[in-house]
């Protein structure tokens, strides 16, 4: 009975860590990959612009145009100071502001922030705005962001407590909303 020596079961192990190598490198050469690539991606729901780079979807009550304030939510607000916090991700810099609701405020890239209505108890349910339940709170903000031409980059409501949910986005600022000058609520 013949015995394996210790220098053959090395010679072994070498012949086959070559061929299991070998054997990898044909399969990527062939574009058959040792182990299955996912193909999903994520593509944005209302991307309307084919040049911008695709993303997340955003979720339904931020997304869609009809959970818009109504004209009551709008007047009984009008003059609330609201706190926003402007972060300039260039250079850093943090600014805040105060604006009043239906107030036009000048915007450093060259536009306008507009808040036009406020809900100290916002939900959105089946598709409208609506107050909340007694003792709710959900701080939000309905916003108009203009560029340098005036023209709408962004509308939509924005949340104190879940900052997450705004879906506005700029290469080079952060706009978050903090809440009414009597609170201490901050976006996190």
């Amino acid at each position: 009975m013949a015995t394996s020596t210790p220098k053959s079961r090395f010679r072994l192990w070498h012949w086959l860590l070559l061929v299991l190598l070998i054997g990898m490198a044909v399969g990527f050469y062939h574009g058959l990959p040792i182990a299955p690539q996912s193909k999903s991606k994520f593509v944005s729901i209302d991307n309307k612009d084919t040049n911008k780079t695709p993303r997340l979807p955003l979720a339904p009550h931020v997304h869609q145009l009809h959970a818009r304030p109504d004209p009551s939510m709008i007047k009984a607000s009008e003059g609330i100071p609201l706190r926003f916090r402007l972060l300039d991700k260039r250079t850093m810099r943090i600014d805040q502001l105060v604006i009043a609701v239906g107030e036009l405020h000048a915007a450093p890239w060259g536009g306008q922030i507009t808040p036009m209505a406020y809900a100290a108890d916002l939900v959105v349910r089946d598709g409208e705005a609506v107050h909340g339940r007694e003792g709710h709170v959900n701080p939000a903000v309905w916003v108009e962001l203009r560029n340098h031409e005036q023209k709408k980059m962004h509308e939509g409501w924005m949340f104190a407590r879940d900052s997450a949910q705004t879906a506005w986005e700029h290469p080079r600022f952060d706009l978050t909303f903090l809440g009414t000058m009597d609170t201490q609520a901050t976006a996190r």
